[in-house]
């Protein structure tokens, strides 16, 4: 599925050269409380066009599936996630995630704990990449 938008949320900040409709949330300022409902407030704001690709990264990973789920109440289409770095999401935090791909990209900066997580991620029958996650997010848009 081609991706016709990239949505950076918060806690993510990779620069996108030749990546057409990004959306940058990344100076946004959320809790961790409010996390879910700001972001998609925000995307909502943005009205990109789906599907999208959300790239999360650290902790806020831990909330895809709850974002996942308000993108698909707004009528908009994920067609991918990418975890940079993860903290993963608890195995049934929404029965029907993932619904679209997931890529995980373990950076050179990760530590051990991320990089046992990449092994959980594996086991779950994602993509698990090493490297720059601006290349990789890119490659990923570019996908017919």
């Amino acid at each position: 599925m081609p991706i016709n938008s990239v949505v950076l949320t918060p806690g993510s900040a990779y620069t996108l050269a030749h990546v057409p409709a990004v959306i940058d949330l990344t100076d946004m300022d959320v809790s961790v409380n409010d996390w879910t409902p700001r972001t998609a407030l925000q995307i909502a704001a943005a009205d990109p066009a789906p599907p999208l690709l959300l790239v999360l990264t650290g902790t806020a990973c831990a909330f895809a599936p709850h974002l996942g789920f308000a993108q698909r109440s707004a009528r908009r289409t994920v067609g991918g996630y990418v975890l940079v770095d993860p903290v993963l999401p608890r195995p049934g935090a929404v029965s029907d995630w993932p619904d679209a791909p997931v890529t995980v990209v373990v950076t050179s900066d990760a530590d051990q704990d991320t990089r046992s997580a990449a092994l959980g991620a594996r086991l779950r029958g994602w993509d698990v990449v090493d490297g720059d996650p601006s290349t990789i997010i890119a490659e990923i848009a570019a996908r017919p």
